[in-house]
């Protein structure tokens, strides 16, 4: 049921693009059969990509991994740029039906429609109307170039190299021989075509420069196919920090078909998976408790998860717990948790702006927790953008991100 909504939607998004285009030839290509042909050619060759993409996807992994990411590429930057394109024009088509359902009551109702007519006939309002039109289909070319140019960069650069974010967060409970303990935070790998064995290398290599005391891996290992494991482990067995590496499972980790098998392997590359279970970590006798959680869609399992990865732990010492979605704040709170790390949102991936605090992307409807820090009471939470993608292969004023954070004691922390 899922493939099916997101291929109807994305087909009616590209079926609005195809209706306009189709206008767009014949104002400026009139009478040309030709342009009109390839137009056409073009969306019907797409969608039957996407259908095939949506429905026989997993047919792709009997390829090599480099074909499969060469060809997909300019499909990728069509659906990017007839998506966002779409949704303008959705958009538009929203905005404007008041004023055409106002001209056509205007026209239908028999004491108006000879004003109007008269009104619409009158020559300011012909010029008027003529230099309307062509400030809209200059208007719609530029936002067209926009969205196609935007989703090649997305492809092309967007997701290249990575930010480095250094971050500390007081905690009040903190023993002074944990001040200034380290966690470096790498989630939303992703391995698959868009996210090789040497793109991940390069990215492990970064994620051990930052010399942290400990490593945490808040799931998504693979993106939709259990094979995508090995290369993943491949890389990410070179990690080492003093206290561990230490990981959860997320959503796509389930997705693959044998989760179990993930699980498996990451644990022989040496990433200890937390699965509703904790560890108590110590540095110079000052311990903390960490926790993690497999990842779940519901409230009330990702709080039983909590009480079980945290039940039977000592009291007193911090919490921190590993969440590959960072929807339950609340929960972890109730739980007594002092820090969640999660990761899940990619930060947005496609991110349209920020004003503020706020996040302009469509993964704020699915999330209120983008990017960076929050708190609920006495618990704070870091989500990190991650390092892979999903869905559309880019990223757009959303680089992708390692997080040194270091721990330090409530009152510590210069302003």
């Amino acid at each position: 049921m899922f493939r099916l909504t997101i291929f109807v939607v994305v087909t009616g998004l590209q079926f609005l693009c195809f209706t306009r285009a189709r206008a767009w030839t014949a104002i400026r290509f009139p009478g040309n059969r030709l342009v009109l042909s390839v137009i056409t050619g073009l969306f019907a060759s797409f969608s039957a990509a996407l259908f095939v993409g949506v429905f026989f996807g997993r047919m792709g992994s009997a390829f090599p991994s480099w074909l499969v990411s060469a060809l997909a590429r300019p499909f990728y930057i069509w659906l990017g740029g007839t998506i966002g394109l779409g949704l303008v024009l959705l958009v538009w088509l929203v905005v404007s039906s008041p004023v055409r359902l106002a001209g056509a009551l205007l026209r239908w109702i028999p004491l108006t429609a000879g004003v109007y007519r008269n009104v619409r006939g009158h020559r300011a309002a012909v010029k008027f109307n003529a230099a309307r039109r062509a400030f809209l289909l200059r208007g719609a070319e530029g936002i067209a170039a926009a969205s196609f140019g935007g989703s090649a960069y997305g492809i092309f650069q967007g997701r290249e190299g990575f930010q480095r974010t250094d971050t500390a967060i007081e905690l009040n409970n903190l023993p002074a021989g944990l001040d200034g303990f380290t966690i470096a935070l790498v989630s939303d790998i992703h391995s698959s075509s868009f996210m090789t064995k040497d793109q991940m290398d390069v990215y492990c290599r970064g994620v051990m420069s930052l010399g942290a005391d400990l490593i945490v891996v808040p799931g998504d290992f693979v993106n939709s196919q259990t094979d995508e494991v090995y290369p993943f482990a491949e890389s990410f067995g070179a990690l080492r920090a003093p206290s561990g590496v230490f990981g959860v499972m997320g959503n796509h980790d389930f997705y693959a078909g044998d989760p179990e098998r993930v699980a498996r392997e990451v644990n022989a590359c040496g990433i200890r998976l937390l699965r509703n279970d904790g560890v108590v970590l110590a540095r110079g006798g000052a311990r903390f408790t960490l926790a993690g959680i497999d990842d779940v869609g519901q409230k009330e399992r990702a709080a039983a998860h909590m009480r079980s990865a945290l039940g039977g732990g000592p009291e007193g010492i911090p919490r921190i717990l590993l969440s590959h979605r960072p929807y339950f704040l609340g929960e972890a709170a109730d739980a007594g948790v002092d820090l969640v790390l999660s990761g899940h949102t990619h930060g947005g991936q496609i991110v349209l702006g920020h004003f503020g605090d706020i996040t302009l992307t469509p993964a704020a409807l699915a999330s209120p927790y983008i990017w960076g820090k929050y708190t609920r009471g006495r618990t704070q939470m870091y989500v990190s953008r991650g390092i892979g993608t999903v869905g559309l292969p880019m990223r757009v004023n959303c680089p992708p991100e390692i997080t040194k954070i270091t721990l330090r004691r409530a009152g510590t922390t210069a302003p």
